[in-house]
């Protein structure tokens, strides 16, 4: 079962656009690879990455519109939010035999621009 989350980090790798058969008919996805991003306070007004709570996150676009714009815009390392439903994936290491998880979303909303200090500032308040 999935859930419904945004998050924001950078773009690992410039976005791929496949054609993948949808009931039959051709359809244009856009595949994005991006780096999920957690801040906690730095002790002296600033923010730092917490390593812990940052991972690798595999977003795919079925939109076919939303697909092509984020294929012909967005470049590794741009600052993205990601909006959609995200699940686990098991999958197999090839190299160690052992199994294995990553985190997908099915998205339906990508932006580009910087993480907001103002939201992280909410964020941080509200756990408290």
């Amino acid at each position: 079962m999935a859930m419904r989350s945004e998050m924001s980090g950078n773009v690992l790798m410039n976005p791929v656009l496949k054609t993948v058969k949808v009931k039959g008919e051709d359809r244009q996805v856009c595949e994005l690879r991006v780096m999920c991003s957690e801040y906690k306070s730095d002790g002296q007004g600033g923010y730092v990455q917490d390593d812990a709570r940052t991972f690798p996150v595999q977003a795919t676009i079925w939109h076919e519109g939303t697909a092509k714009r984020v294929y012909e815009v967005v470049r590794v390392g741009a600052s993205v939010t990601v909006v959609g439903a995200t699940y686990v994936r098991p999958w197999v290491n090839e190299q160690t035999n052992q199994a294995e998880a990553g985190m997908c979303m099915d998205a339906e909303r990508v932006s580009l621009g910087p993480v907001s200090y103002t939201h992280l500032r909410a964020h941080e308040t509200s756990l408290h």
